[in-house]
């Protein structure tokens, strides 16, 4: 769970990071009062403290998958064009799971050990589930999978227990709210009841209008909600319950969808007159109606509980292309921009390294970051290119890291 990440699928055409805009355009220019110390806190309870010891990496992964680069000759020409990757796209004649598209990295610590697992969704063909085609050819969603590092800096995938080596797959059930495709968007280990949750959003076999386009055809995996799912090892989630939200009446402001939940728990150190009082936190995001030949706009909202299972929305609290459109409440529900990031007013504070010879150079987006131990920051990102040579572009897993503390200065790792 990071801050920064909050609100990052607030998508446009764009290619940098910023908050508002954030499929291509991700960033860390929307901020609440009391989330970095929250952020802070997260790894007391839910989270271990987070390490970059290295020890023996766990079993049961795949080798040679990925690109080290820090392995690399900095001077070298290659290392120029992969640096910041971590996660490279598989190999297209393998039989990997996600060797067509990939995105959502969500990173997080191993627990008593050191290392850290990726959780991440993707597919390896041009069909979701049951047969049916993406209304979006480039919607990089379909099933989750993992990958797993000793130190965070380069992830190799891991074979998990489905065909390709996903970990997860959409429902069997026609009927269900994820019959169609997921897509994982946070993680967390709860250490008192002993269990590893995932939040991610699915799609359903229904039919429905796509936004923008004929209202006579019809789509399946359109409508999008999210729901949670239950680990005892983090590596097979059989265990799901959702929606757990639903989509809002017809005229409201998210009935087209609910999806890309980001969850941040309770404090657990806070005062002890406090202690009981605080609700878990859910950031979401929707496609809303309106826009530019109603092609939409997105927006974010806000939902909590008392128990991290049951969930009451509040309402919007962010809209793309509205900036003055907040809404009044506790810690958490007020946001404001942050127009100290990055070299523009309130971002971008990471950009598509357009024009250059490189993996990322067309689209970065879908940012999640992770707070270390010694007070700095890591920020993992989906990029996307076109280098010279290759036939189409492909997707990877970036990674930037800040200057030190300060989360409002940022650069690829390796550069």
């Amino acid at each position: 769970m990071s801050a920064a990440s909050l609100f990052c699928n607030l998508a446009s055409s764009s290619v940098d990071i910023t908050l508002l805009d954030c499929r291509p355009k991700a960033s860390w220019a929307v901020k609440s009062r009391s989330f970095f110390s929250s952020l802070g806190r997260r790894s007391q309870g839910f989270l271990p403290k987070l390490s970059v010891s290295i020890k023996k990496a766990a079993s049961g992964r795949s080798s040679s998958t990925v690109i080290k680069n820090s392995g690399m000759d900095p001077e070298s020409e290659i290392d120029r064009r992969f640096t910041g990757r971590v996660l490279a796209p598989a190999p297209g004649d393998s039989d990997w799971w996600d060797k067509k598209l990939l995105s959502g990295a969500v990173v997080v610590p191993e627990i008593g050990k050191s290392g850290y697992r990726m959780y991440y969704y993707g597919r390896g063909g041009d069909e979701w589930a049951k047969g049916v085609q993406p209304f979006n050819a480039s919607l990089p969603t379909g099933r989750n999978g993992m990958a797993v590092s000793e130190d965070g800096l380069q992830f190799e995938r891991y074979m998990g227990h489905l065909s390709g080596g996903a970990i997860m797959d959409p429902s069997p059930d026609y009927a269900a709210f994820d019959a169609v495709h997921i897509g994982v968007s946070d993680v967390l280990y709860d250490q008192a009841e002993d269990v590893w949750r995932m939040f991610y959003f699915g799609g359903g076999y229904e039919e429905s209008t796509l936004l923008g386009l004929n209202p006579d055809k019809l789509f399946r995996g359109v409508k999008l909600r999210p729901g949670v799912a239950a680990s005892k090892d983090g590596l097979s989630f059989d265990d799901r319950e959702g929606p757990i939200l639903e989509l809002g009446e017809k005229g409201a402001w998210d009935e087209n969808g609910v999806s890309w939940p980001r969850v941040l728990p309770p404090e657990e150190n806070g005062d002890e007159k406090d202690k009981g009082k605080s609700n878990w936190l859910m950031t979401y995001h929707t496609r809303q109606s309106g826009g530019p030949n109603n092609f939409g706009f997105f927006s974010a909202g806000v939902a909590t509980s008392a128990d991290g299972k049951r969930w009451h929305k509040h309402s919007k609290i962010l809209s793309a292309g509205d900036p003055g459109a907040w809404d009044e409440g506790d810690d958490g529900l007020v946001w404001e921009k942050d127009f100290q990031v990055g070299p523009e007013p309130g971002g971008p504070i990471l950009k598509a390294r357009v024009g250059e010879n490189v993996w990322d150079n067309v689209i970065v987006g879908t940012p999640y970051v992770v707070a270390l131990s010694d007070g700095s920051f890591r920020l993992y990102y989906l990029g996307v290119g076109k280098m010279v040579g290759d036939e189409a572009s492909k997707q990877g897993i970036g990674l930037a890291v800040s200057d030190g503390p300060n989360y409002r200065s940022w650069r690829r790792f390796n550069e």
